[in-house]
């Protein structure tokens, strides 16, 4: 079944003329950047575009160049239920640009391994941490991409551990799209020292010391499960994570009172 929109006219336009104008200029504004190496995937915030969009087109820029249409899209459940690891398992995705399809042999592979998450449309219902990343790839790949969402309800390490044994299985020619913003609702120059420290534990690839990190300065990034899976398949490739982007919600609204923080980072080898 096709899952519809719960945030366009909300978190990007709901128009196609406008949603395509807008991931052109915040493209435009990010062109340019390029990372020598084969990519493993990207980090991006998951923020209305105005606030998070231009942070995230430096990742986008980079997988714009990339001859892979396939994404895994691992995103977390804001609202906690189900509680869990699901993945969306047949149909499209539907937005204004269009129908993004699921990626059917990926959805195949993944159903013949163990521990694999479970099928469930209900586990995407009116979330919007995978559903705001859609549009920038139907903007850059128009219909020959395909999608395997994954949604992370249980976030822990040792659910992301498990994970990883799922998608090293099936990355073979697919890209990794991590979705989490960083701290949240924060002054600024506190949030900023937040995500510093968050991002440092990202690009060492430890991943005890992410969680360590998590813990000690009480962060409030909402995709760490997300992060962390993509910082354990990095490693076991042998790969490394590097910043692209930092900025916070502030950049956008003028108020640094309380602010979110977005980061973009490439994983690659």
């Amino acid at each position: 079944m096709n899952r519809k929109p719960s945030v366009a006219g909300m978190f990007y336009p709901a128009r196609q003329d406008e949603l395509n104008a807008m991931i052109d200029n915040l493209l435009s504004r990010s062109y340019g950047i390029k990372k020598t190496g084969e990519i493993i995937g990207v980090v991006v915030p998951h923020a209305g575009y105005i606030y998070s969009g231009y942070t995230a087109s430096f990742a986008y820029n980079l997988i714009m160049n990339d001859d892979r249409r396939k994404f895994i899209l691992i995103g977390p459940k804001h609202s906690g239920y189900p509680y869990g690891t699901y993945f969306y398992p047949d149909g499209a995705w539907e937005t204004p640009l269009g129908n993004c399809k699921i990626d059917a042999g990926a959805v195949s592979d993944l159903q013949s391994l163990r521990n694999a998450p479970k099928a469930s449309e209900a586990a995407f219902y009116d979330e919007h941490s995978i559903e705001v990343q859609v549009p920038w790839l139907q903007h850059l790949f128009d219909d020959s991409c395909g999608i395997l969402p994954i949604s992370m309800g249980d976030q822990s390490l040792e659910r992301a551990k498990e994970l990883v044994r799922v998608v090293s299985e099936i990355l073979q020619d697919r890209l990794i799209i991590a979705s989490s913003d960083l701290t949240h609702y924060e002054p600024a120059r506190k949030a900023d020292v937040k995500d510093s420290e968050l991002i440092k534990a990202i690009e060492s690839l430890d991943v005890q010391s992410f969680y360590s990190a998590m813990d000690r300065i009480n962060a409030s990034a909402c995709g760490y499960g997300p992060i962390a899976t993509l910082m354990l398949v990095t490693r076991e490739l042998k790969g490394r994570i590097e910043l692209l982007n930092h900025s916070n919600s502030g950049d956008a609204s003028g108020d640094y009172s309380s602010v979110v923080g977005y980061a973009s980072l490439v994983a690659y080898r």
